[in-house]
């Protein structure tokens, strides 16, 4: 059968994904039928473990780098584009010949890589469906600008501007935010806690567990009334390591390993601490709490934190300084206030948006739904 979209993402940090799952999600419950592919499945294994290997050590051990890189490569005539392009086209040429076979009526992608090649497509001819892009940050970086794109969606900010300064047309540019999965939606607002509650404090790694997660940890050292729940993703000797920091420096915590129901886990917390990733920022706004963003790197996560910093919904900190914040803020009773600002930044119902969008470009105007 015909699907009504086909959903693309690519596994290079845990956010592109997520930010699919969200949009497959929500038009299932509406009814509609999607496909959801990855990237790095229709393309030789050496391209995808050479991608996500470069990703993985930029961020991890050369952050320095992976920011100057991300800042260097925000335009759109590199001496090197053409050659880059010309590899992504006969690396993921699989990716357009599925999405071909599939035939869907729209196709939204999460990730700026497969624009290049589906973009491609869609200018050529190839690819009878609207293509629609959707950017997982606060900022737009130049490689979202593709040509052939139906529609680009980014989230409230500097993103809009940011794209059409890239030479994406404006009329084809909207705010839908960024799409999370509809329980961040329905989580109940924050309140400070009361006389004698614990705070209770998310601590997040990302899907791989990467990030200052110990340092997080041990700061909360000597620091009463706080009860952590520590995310470590697919990193099990980090989930060992941190259990084991937690009782040598008498810290309530609860570790946990990749965690499927994240909403659950930021509705019960006061406050998250974590990476300033599109989507780990996205989902907080969404859900109404505080975020305090550790172990920053430069680039994308600079511009996501920049928001929350600016806007009072979120604190940049040194790791070890996060145990003592935490304790101020509930001091000075900011946790409730700072949630009603982070939710007040992010539109409601993102991922229906991005759907409505999808369906508009295909004509399909009868089963768009209320978001638009």
């Amino acid at each position: 059968m015909r699907p009504d979209l086909v959903v693309v993402h690519s596994p290079v940090g845990g956010g592109h994904k997520a930010a699919a799952l969200a949009v497959a999600e929500a038009a299932r419950a509406r009814g509609l039928t999607v496909v959801v592919l990855d990237t790095f499945e229709h393309a030789p294994a050496v391209f995808g473990k050479a991608y996500l290997g470069a990703h993985l050590t930029a961020q991890g051990g050369l952050p320095a780098l992976y920011g100057a890189a991300y800042f260097n490569r925000n335009h759109r005539d590199g001496a090197f584009e053409p050659v880059r392009r010309a590899v992504d086209h006969v690396a993921w040429a699989g990716l357009v010949a599925r999405v071909v076979e599939l035939d869907p009526r729209a196709v939204v992608a999460t990730h700026h890589l497969p624009l290049v090649v589906l973009g491609r497509a869609r200018r050529k001819g190839r690819l009878p469906a609207p293509l629609v892009g959707v950017v997982t940050d606060y900022g737009t970086h130049a490689v979202w600008a593709e040509k052939g794109l139906d529609a680009l969606c980014v989230p409230r900010g500097h993103a809009l501007a940011d794209a059409a300064r890239h030479g994406f047309p404006v009329d084809r540019l909207f705010v839908t935010g960024i799409p999370v999965r509809p329980a961040f939606d329905r989580i109940a607002p924050v309140r400070d806690p009361a006389p004698g509650e614990a705070l209770r404090v998310l601590v997040t790694s990302g899907g791989f567990g990467v990030g200052p997660v110990r340092k997080i940890v041990r700061s909360f050292e000597g620091v009463r009334g706080v009860e952590l729940t520590v995310v470590c993703g697919k990193a099990q000797r980090l989930a060992d390591k941190v259990r084991e920091l937690a009782d040598q420096h008498g810290v309530c915590a609860r570790v946990l390993g990749f965690e499927k129901d994240m909403p659950a886990r930021v509705a019960e917390a006061h406050v998250v601490v974590g990476k300033a990733g599109g989507l780990t920022v996205s989902e907080t706004l969404t859900a109404g709490r505080p975020m305090i963003v550790a172990g920053l790197i430069p680039g994308n996560e600079g511009i996501n934190a920049d928001l929350l910093a600016k806007t009072g919904a979120g604190i940049v900190a040194r790791p070890d300084h996060v145990g003592a914040l935490v304790d101020r803020m509930r001091e000075l009773g900011l946790v409730a206030s700072m949630g009603r600002t982070a939710r007040s930044l992010v539109p409601a119902l993102a991922a229906q948006r991005v759907i409505d969008l999808a369906l508009h470009c295909a004509g399909d105007r009868g089963r768009e739904s209320d978001a638009a």
